[in-house]
């Protein structure tokens, strides 16, 4: 699985492969063996807007760190950025999944016909669906809790207006690509 990530204005392609503890990444073309674990759960404070993120521990090429990562809410971006804690050091990194920014396109023609579908951006288990149709929606409000590969991904509502339709239930397995919910613009 390969993402997009922007730090201080520079990016790179970071492809992690398969989801597990010990792995191998790739950041543009360098690959590095990694060991990537939890250590503590995010701790629950006014300052905290999102529930993902938490204390980790990092080998990388042979040395150690320690992580403090959460999300943070800026709903006037594309995908999701994270504030995260390294050495002392702290970086704002904005990440963007390949494959839901390659959907980005059939988001855009959507908006322009006054309706917006959150698609998923991979094959997924609906963990929640946090609102129901008829519900005022604002741009970058989580409108589908969805699970993919032991991970869970807050899919925000692209434009501000109304949940027009859901087309998925809790429980339910979808596709790379599918539509889960519908938001009509006000």
């Amino acid at each position: 699985m390969a993402y997009i990530s922007s730090v201080a204005e520079k990016t790179y392609t970071i492809d992690i492969g398969e989801n597990s503890p010990q792995r191998e990444i790739r950041i543009d073309e360098r690959r590095f063996d990694i060991d990537w674990r939890q250590i503590a759960a995010l701790a629950a404070g006014p300052q905290i807007i999102s529930n993902i993120g938490g204390r980790y521990s990092l080998l990388i090429a042979g040395k150690s760190y320690e992580v403090l990562a959460h999300r943070v809410n800026k709903p006037d971006v594309t995908g999701y950025r994270y504030e995260v804690l390294v050495a002392g050091h702290r970086f704002e990194i904005a990440v963007e999944d390949e494959r839901e920014k390659a959907l980005t396109g059939s988001r855009r023609s959507a908006h322009e016909s006054g309706e917006a579908m959150v698609r998923a951006p991979m094959p997924g288990l609906v963990l929640g669906l946090p609102m129901e149709p008829g519900a005022n929606v604002e741009r970058g409000q989580t409108v589908v809790i969805l699970e993919a590969m032991k991970m869970e991904n807050d899919l925000a509502s692209p434009i501000t207006g109304k949940l027009k339709e859901i087309r998925v239930s809790k429980g339910q397995t979808v596709n790379q690509g599918d539509v889960l919910v519908v938001v009509s613009a006000e």
